[in-house]
């Protein structure tokens, strides 16, 4: 069952919401995140879910977080009433504060439906430690 005619993710530090109504992403996370030593605790780590044009009525959202040997972070979204959107859209902004990764490995960014019974895996990225200079 597909879900939206479109997924897309963003991950990066921190993301802000402006007084003009514009949204700022800090630190953009393109493909891995290359850090200094493991296991690593990072202030926050935020990520942007933009689902386009819903394909079915979503009563509610889990966004599921999974670093390398830790266990999952679970978050959960009400949609606001249908008398509310305009669109058929959806926007979720989560932030992990903080957030921690005890291995290199890949970080999975899922979310799961009620309608549907299996979590579907929208993003994924690597976290690698930086390699000390001789």
């Amino acid at each position: 069952m597909k879900i939206a005619k479109k997924i897309f993710t963003i991950v990066c530090d921190d993301i802000r919401f402006e007084a003009d109504g514009r949204i700022s992403l800090m630190g953009v996370i393109e493909k891995d995140l290359t850090v200094n030593e493991i296991p690593i605790i990072l202030p926050t780590l935020s990520i942007m879910i933009s689902l386009e044009n819903l394909q079915i009525k979503i009563s509610e959202i889990e966004v599921i977080v999974k670093a390398p040997k830790t266990g999952p972070e679970k978050l959960r979204f009400v949609p606001p009433p249908a008398e509310v959107k305009d669109d058929n859209d959806a926007k979720l902004f989560v932030k992990l504060v903080p957030f921690r990764a005890k291995a290199e490995g890949v970080v999975e960014i899922q979310i799961k439906i009620p309608e549907i019974k299996k979590a579907m895996t929208i993003h994924s990225f690597r976290i690698i430690q930086a390699n000390p200079l001789d």
